[in-house]
């Protein structure tokens, strides 16, 4: 878990996450450098609960994204079948981890995630459906939804590790850590399994890193970013970790034609993107971004 000035909620989350359903749970939390009681919080939690397990602060990261990277580097996995994400902010539903565990034993998978529940502080509900049939190059454009669902192998993590701990690896200037395991895991040919129950409560507020992306200030708010050029840096990021991984041709074609952004790159770009976003709104955006040289 990652925290950050999240008092209002930490608990409610830490509730749901210690009384899940059929397993044995260890939380492992890195603050960064919280200001409003949450690291004495969990300093206090950590003393009488010995699932509770605080890393040192060190640093400010300054994103949550830095702050996983932490976690994935520092924390020792040894003598557990499975690992997630969590954030501080959301209640997990108390069947989570062993629905997930079923599904990746099931599939034979490395990575399990799903869609969740969006709710707000007005008692407003949305169902955020990440569930659609993975394409051949998703994993590259997105993520395989909300970090905070993912259950992962110890194989996966240590396969992350490795990438961030190697001072020559792009993986760690990647800023979603979500979408880095994911990429990771389908990168390396092994199985990802998004399932169609929600598995959280997806907690909406105005500190939200990503969020549900509802309402127009969250929209503006990408579309801004989409306009500097924030989307197709991070795309290129990710392909560039996962050609240095994948034996596919393909992968290092694709990042060729992310560098080169000229006329005759953008048209050869827009054959990949009928497999580049599960949505069939969001492919169609992204070939028309493509086509207009705003991607």
């Amino acid at each position: 878990m990652a925290s950050y000035n999240g008092i209002s909620w930490i608990s409610e989350q830490i509730d749901s996450i210690v009384n899940q359903e059929g397993v044995i749970v260890t939380i492992y939390v890195s603050d960064d450098i919280s200001n409003d009681g949450t690291y004495n919080y969990l300093c206090k939690l950590s003393e009488f609960n010995a699932q509770i397990q605080l890393l040192s602060r060190k640093v400010k990261f300054g994103g949550a994204g830095s702050n996983f990277y932490r976690l994935i580097q520092e924390v020792n996995i040894s003598g557990f079948d499975f690992i997630a994400f969590a954030d501080q902010d959301d209640i997990w539903e108390s069947d989570k981890l062993i629905n997930h565990i079923s599904l990746a034993k099931q599939h034979q998978a490395d990575g399990v995630s799903s869609n969740v529940i969006a709710f707000w502080p007005n008692g407003k509900k949305r169902l955020i459906t990440k569930s659609k049939p993975l394409l051949k190059w998703d994993f590259l454009f997105e993520s395989a939804g909300p970090g905070c669902t993912f259950l992962m192998t110890p194989w996966l993590v240590n396969s992350l590790r490795k990438l961030l701990v190697d001072e020559n690896s792009p993986a760690k200037k990647v800023v979603l850590h979500d979408w880095l395991t994911y990429a990771v895991c389908r990168a390396h040919g092994h199985k990802w399994v998004i399932d169609y129950r929600p598995s959280i409560q997806y907690r909406q507020h105005e500190n939200n890193v990503i969020g549900a992306n509802s309402g127009l200030k969250a929209k503006w708010i990408r579309l801004v970013k989409l306009k500097q050029g924030w989307y197709r840096a991070e795309v290129t990021k990710v392909t560039k970790v996962c050609a240095a991984i994948s034996g596919e041709a393909e992968v290092k074609k694709i990042l060729a034609l992310l560098k080169s952004k000229n006329i005759i790159s953008q048209l050869k770009l827009l054959f990949y993107v009928s497999q580049a976003r599960r949505n069939v709104l969001d492919r169609l955006v992204l070939f028309i971004l493509v086509l207009c040289f705003l991607f």
